[in-house]
């Protein structure tokens, strides 16, 4: 098959490349020089297949596709090539040789039955000195090598996506200073370096095989300047010597693992830290004794019992409080006397039949109130007066059988006949990524 191009397909180029949307000037990259073939049979190509001058962006999509060297040497403008889902065996994902201007580069989703049977390790042969965006998700890689040791092959790259592979150690490819986005969910990791990654900023480890946060294991002494950090569905159990040093963090997310409690302590000098998501873990107790910074905590599918005045005193910042799915039984009129800016509180899926009466006395600004799947039999159990500020309550999936009008504020609204899901079946499910964040 050979395709000598006169002319070029034009399309809309944000419906292309959707990973690479955090790239400044992936709106423009293409300027509308799109290629796109969809091929239902097997290709091959070689560097006379496509020969034009301005084409930018290349799409193939094909049963199976050989890409011998050099394929696209006569497309010197090159600058986005996505060869995704073409079952490209591994020794041959980067056999179209170096293109010095390419930006961006899609080799993810090559697995069939075939591919993903065993683990491969790939080797980097040639140079791409312009790449910032590398996708090589679900390739049953196991270990990256460049042929050339004393160089790397990714000089600028700053966007890498590993996730759904068999990786689980550190990679043997050096890693570039220069990345600041890494994708390494769903592999085998249970230890990992991240050794010279100091301009890190994004780090998603989810569903891996992490069984401890302490600096043997996962070291991450090094992202002085990462900012969000996401380790959901592991088996991590304890935390030690791990996180004190992410100054810069912003979001954290330690959802879905084996945690019994944890030390709060830990984070105390993280003043960027504002999201701290801990849902579906083992904690039963909550009391939090240094004054933190975060405006959203998300502790929803644990084993909560109750919530006392130091549970949340210290987070005076705190804007958004998620503990729906646990067991919460007592929460003391002073629980929230230093919460003076949470607009939104998450307490459905409890054992709750009655709320203290001044227990909303210094949260003024919340609007949003979740009580859906308690044990509450009449609203003046949750509202003794009509000055309560919540505009959203939400009172499904509870056992009323009296309604007084008179404590209901007219900007308030009211469900009770919501066809709502239970919190609780969700907390069975696995988180599937960040959600706050």
């Amino acid at each position: 098959m050979k395709l000598f191009l006169a002319i070029v397909l034009i399309v809309t180029f944000s419906s292309l490349v959707i990973e690479a949307i955090e790239l400044a000037d992936v709106a423009n990259i293409c300027e509308n020089e799109t290629l796109i073939l969809n091929l239902s049979n097997s290709a091959k190509f070689d560097r006379n297949s496509i020969v034009s001058s301005t084409l930018r962006c290349i799409v193939i999509r094909s049963n199976y596709v050989d890409i011998k060297e050099s394929s696209f040497e006569n497309v010197p403008n090159l600058k986005y090539l996505d060869l995704r889902r073409n079952v490209i065996s591994s020794r041959n994902l980067f056999s179209f040789g170096n293109i010095s201007h390419l930006k961006i580069l899609n080799l993810g989703y090559q697995d069939n039955y075939e591919n993903n049977y065993n683990s491969k390790e790939i080797t980097i042969s040639n140079k791409y000195p312009e790449l910032e965006y590398l996708n090589l998700a679900h390739n049953s890689i196991s270990d990256i090598t460049a042929y050339w040791e004393s160089e790397n092959p990714f000089p600028n790259l700053t966007h890498l996506d590993l996730s759904g592979n068999k990786i689980y150690s550190p990679l043997s490819l050096t890693l570039p200073s220069t990345l600041t986005h890494f994708d390494l969910s769903n592999n085998r990791i249970s230890k990992f370096s991240f050794r010279e990654l100091n301009n890190l900023l994004s780090l998603k480890l989810d569903y891996n095989k992490i069984n401890a946060l302490d600096h043997l294991y996962i070291d991450f002494k090094p992202l002085k300047n990462l900012e969000n950090l996401s380790i959901t569905n592991n088996e991590i159990k304890y935390m030690r010597s791990s996180i004190e040093n992410l100054v810069s963090l912003r979001y954290l997310n330690l959802s879905y693992n084996f945690l019994s409690d944890f030390d709060f302590k830990m984070i105390e000098d993280l003043h960027s830290l504002e999201v701290v998501a801990l849902d579906g873990n083992s904690i039963d107790d909550v009391s939090i004794s240094v004054p933190l910074n975060i405006t959203t905590l998300s502790l929803n599918c644990n084993r909560i019992i109750n919530i006392t005045t130091n549970s949340f005193y210290n987070l005076k910042n705190l804007r958004r409080l998620l503990l729906s799915g646990n067991m919460i039984r007592n929460i003391h009129e002073n629980s929230f006397q230093n919460q003076k800016l949470l607009e939104e509180l998450y307490l459905d899926d409890n054992d709750l039949n009655y709320l203290p009466p001044y227990w909303c006395q210094f949260t003024k600004k919340l609007r949003y109130l979740n009580l859906s799947g308690n044990k509450f039999t009449s609203l003046e159990s949750v509202l003794y007066d009509s000055n309560l500020p919540v505009r959203q309550l939400y009172f499904e999936r509870n056992p009323v059988i009296y309604i007084n009008g008179s404590v209901i504020s007219p900007e308030m609204t009211i469900f009770l006949n919501g066809n709502t899901t239970s919190y609780m079946r969700l907390c069975a499910m696995k988180s599937v990524g960040p959600i706050y964040g």
